[in-house]
């Protein structure tokens, strides 16, 4: 059983899911995730489902996406499908998504048909077996009880080296590791894991570029804000198994701090690549 005042993973699936409203026309509900503005993992997961649902019978295997304005989490979203190319192997989509008639996102999409091919891949860092180490959520609701830090129900478990290491500014190095996994047991159907993968992926990944700086998600000081995302999907995976985020920032620059991530699985399977810019300001208290 879930607990639900932690974890609301199938209200999170059900959003995933949109509505078909047109011809590769589909309309997302949004949620509150403690801020007004929709939570950006939410726009990647609802339009990759929107993109994929036109090419059933392929995977994807990468996806670009720039965020343009910040969405309402009071309003729907509306998502456009353009059908760019279905060739031999590979069909392209681009998603383009509005409130209210503006564009507030946009990502383009690859799918492939199943094929075999050359393998190699980076080697997966050496990690603790997430079994042993403490659940951050409990952590959190702990941090919430206490009036130390607003907490919001979560569709997937963090496990870190340090309780709430994913909140940053922990470490002081801009790298961290963070196991991750559904409470419950998920349908079969691949689209579920990657729009679900692609939901979570928005978490704590542009934070790591936070923790040489000692600066604290909940900041009052802080402007952060994603302005692009890439995933690249390189092999099969389940979100109710284990998944290492190997994160690290090798940079920050200019109001701007790039993040990556390696996805492994438990069996030290690369599984998916991640890079993400985002916008980090500090604005100094005016005397």
């Amino acid at each position: 059983m879930v607990d639900n005042a932690l974890y609301n993973t199938q209200e999170i699936l059900d959003l995933l899911k949109l509505e078909q409203t047109g011809e590769d026309r589909y309309r997302g509900q949004s949620h509150f995730m403690g801020s007004p503005n929709v939570f950006g993992g939410q726009v990647l997961g609802q339009s990759l489902y929107a993109a994929a649902v036109t090419v059933p019978e392929r995977r994807v295997h990468s996806l670009h996406s720039m965020f343009i304005l910040p969405g309402n989490h009071r309003l729907p979203i509306d998502y456009e499908v353009e059908r760019v190319r279905d060739g031999g192997s590979f069909s392209t989509r681009r998603v383009v998504a509005y409130q209210e008639g503006r564009r507030i996102f946009v990502m383009s999409a690859s799918f492939q048909t199943e094929e075999e091919g050359l393998s190699h891949q980076r080697p997966a860092p050496a990690n603790p077996d997430p079994d042993t180490l403490p659940s951050s959520i409990a952590e959190w609701k702990k941090l919430s009880e206490a009036g130390k830090r607003p907490f919001m129900p979560v569709p997937v478990d963090f496990r870190a080296d340090h309780p709430g290491d994913i909140y940053s500014g922990h470490n002081g190095k801009p790298s961290k590791q963070v196991w991750t996994r559904a409470p419950m047991a998920l349908p079969d159907d691949t689209l579920t894991h990657e729009a679900l993968f692609a939901y979570v992926s928005d978490y704590g990944l542009l934070w790591t570029a936070l923790q040489p700086h000692g600066i604290f998600m909940g900041d009052r000081r802080l402007q952060i804000a994603s302005l692009d995302h890439t995933i690249w999907f390189h092999r099969p995976f389940r979100m109710d198994e284990w998944l290492l985020f190997a994160m690290e920032s090798p940079n920050a620059s200019g109001g701007r701090g790039l993040c990556f991530a390696h996805v492994y699985n438990q069996k030290g399977e690369l599984v998916a690549t991640l890079a993400q810019e985002g916008l980090i300001r500090i604005r100094e208290k005016k005397a």
